[in-house]
């Protein structure tokens, strides 16, 4: 009977649109909740029937049902924090965690933090992936999940050290016996901090003497003890160094540390022009032991290391994901989305590099909720459901009178 019917397919309208309010209820409780995505109800109707049993204008639907619950992957708004592992994802892209089962979640919320092995986490305690990097900061290609180092970084000794500048060519030729005490038997001398197999520095000095025109004698001393001679220096009529440019400076150390210790010295970049004695600057490529000083990440999301030696290393780079149909993803709770047949295979990557986005450090990305769409939506919803009441209680009405026809 078609006023049966008509109670019924207000009934599937009550189911759908009540299911609809916990959608938007469940938007709004969300409002706050950094990464978090919107998600939306969609209708579709149900199959009708043909009071004469064919298709055509004489269809009768049997009411509505909820098709589907689509969630919005739009970015939310950004919001600085200053925290280094508030991580914002600014453009396409999912963080990678895994959950201590080692099963595979994506997310957008990126409060991570770091627990008491250091390792960084999510709220849930899921892992952040990232390609890992070995021993020297260079990032591989094996994803694991991203631990911070608590080790110290072993010294290095000094090999090789490079000076730029300049000895002027217009200095006169010392007439005085060289003798690193007395200023007057050399034109010029610079220092420089290097460093053995332990760590422990140590003060190299090079003394230039003038011997003639384009001409100058080459002195090293360590840690104050007595001169060596080192190769002459010559240089053409334009000012560059002819021979002499590499220096080989040997340090004899009694204090545990490898021995002796062979310095290349680059000097083939210094000139001779006309104009005062100086270095420009000057570099050496060791460094005593260090500890973890702080951690930072960039854009790339690559988390490094500064030491307190003045290093910095990377140890991983975080791993993002993309899908060819985000749509797909099953959304688990906990701000997390589990791949599907119907996403696709996760298609894994660096940030910035093929169509996914930057990271952001001390950057939280918000919920993408917008409240007055969801009360616009609530409305809609709430006079929908009102409707469908009405037509259940028209319908009754409608039965009772047929009831009192039999009287």
């Amino acid at each position: 009977m078609g006023i049966l019917t008509s109670m019924f397919t207000a009934v599937t309208g009550l189911s759908s649109y009540g299911n609809a309010m916990g959608v938007i209820g469940n938007n709004i409780a969300n409002v706050g909740t950094a990464g978090f995505k919107s998600s939306r109800a969609t209708f579709s109707d149900l199959i009708s029937s043909s009071m004469a049993g064919g298709a055509g204008s004489d269809q009768i639907g049997l009411g509505v049902y909820l098709n589907d619950v689509q969630t919005n992957f739009s970015q939310g708004s950004m919001t600085t924090t200053g925290n280094t592992f508030d991580l914002a994802i600014d453009g396409n892209g999912f963080y990678l965690v895994r959950n201590p089962s080692g099963a595979s979640f994506y997310t957008r919320a990126g409060q991570f933090k770091v627990d008491s092995v250091g390792q960084v986490v999510d709220a849930s305690g899921a892992l952040l992936q990232g390609y890992q990097a070995d021993t020297v900061g260079n990032i591989t290609s094996t994803i694991g999940g991203i631990t911070l180092t608590s080790s110290a970084v072993p010294p290095q000794s000094t090999s090789t050290a490079t000076i730029l500048g300049n000895l002027n060519a217009n200095a006169t030729a010392p007439t005085a016996a060289f003798a690193t005490t007395d200023t007057t038997s050399y034109n010029f001398s610079t220092g420089m901090t290097f460093y053995d197999s332990l760590g422990n520095s140590h003060q190299m000095q090079l003394y230039f003497r003038k011997t003639a025109a384009n001409a100058w004698g080459v002195y090293s001393q360590i840690d104050g003890g007595a001169a060596t001679a080192q190769t002459n220096m010559t240089f053409n009529a334009s000012g560059a160094v002819t021979a002499g440019g590499t220096q080989t400076i040997t340090a004899a150390l009694t204090n545990g540390a490898t021995t002796p210790q062979s310095i290349s010295v680059n000097l083939a970049s210094l000139t001779q022009f006309g104009a005062a004695s100086g270095v420009q600057s000057q570099t050496q490529n060791g460094y005593s032991s260090g500890t973890l000083d702080r951690i930072s990440v960039d854009k790339e999301g690559k988390v490094m290391a500064q030491f307190t030696n003045g290093q910095t290393r990377a140890l991983a780079q975080v791993v993002l994901s993309r899908f060819t149909n985000p749509d797909g993803l099953a959304n688990v709770g906990d701000n997390h989305f589990l791949e599907t047949v119907e996403s696709g295979a996760a298609l894994a990557g660096a940030p910035t590099v093929n169509g996914l986005g930057r990271v952001l450090s001390g950057t939280v990305e918000q919920s993408n909720v917008d409240l007055g769409k969801e009360f616009v939506d609530m409305i809609i919803t709430q006079r929908a459901f009102q409707a469908n009441s009405r037509a259940i209680t028209t319908s009754d009405e409608m039965l009772q009178e047929l009831v009192n026809l039999k009287r």
